[in-house]
């Protein structure tokens, strides 16, 4: 899986990746449309780690960054909480501190001058100068629903401009080698013709 994650890396700068995905996806695996980015230009790539906060208590969200490894994505199930933060400027420290590759919040963040300014991936759907609060409550690496989509511990997230996708952990290699395939293939024909008939998406 290392290696299969790595070979995903190298895509990471490829521009709209996550509609490549997405197609790989069977024109699927994409949060809600109400995921953005926090700072245009942000896109992440890595392995999630869940929370499950409770309420608006933030607790598990340090905790899940406490648990999270190099390269890992924060992916935060709020349970459609939009009117306090689960993420601002001291997350985003404790993350980098951490090598975390960056967040997805169903849910509300903050303090995004200081976010952009450190240029951390966060993607939410809402932002809030109200902030969350301690208490002791949530859970970490549990199966959560963000935007619509199941996500479980390990799932592969990618994001940009146009919105996050998660890849189910099983489905990695076989989109990779997908992804490749559509890249290479969307290149050839570009760089070929400019007709709308032959530019045309292919029915399924």
């Amino acid at each position: 899986m290392a290696d299969t994650l790595a070979r995903f890396q190298a895509l990471f700068a490829q521009d709209d990746l996550s509609c490549t995905v997405s197609d790989a996806l069977g024109r699927s695996g994409a949060l809600g449309a109400a995921f953005r980015p926090v700072w245009p230009g942000a896109r992440l790539m890595g392995p999630a780690v869940t929370v499950k906060v409770f309420g608006t208590d933030l607790s598990a969200v340090f905790d899940g960054i406490a648990a999270a490894g190099a390269g890992s994505v924060l992916v935060i199930d709020s349970h459609g909480v939009t009117g306090s933060a689960f993420w601002g400027e001291r997350t985003t420290r404790a993350a980098l501190a951490r090598g975390l590759a960056g967040a997805v919040i169903d849910g509300g963040c903050r303090d995004v001058t200081a976010v952009r300014t450190l240029g951390f991936p966060v993607f939410s759907t809402a932002v809030t100068p109200n902030a969350g609060l301690p208490g002791g409550r949530g859970a970490v690496n549990v199966p959560v629903a963000v935007g619509g989509q199941p996500v479980l511990p390990g799932d592969l997230m990618v994001a940009d401009d146009n919105g996050v996708v998660c890849v189910p952990q099983a489905q990695i290699a076989n989109t990779l080698e997908q992804v490749q395939a559509l890249l290479e293939a969307e290149r050839t024909l570009l760089a070929s013709t400019a007709d709308p008939a032959l530019l045309r998406p292919e029915e399924h």
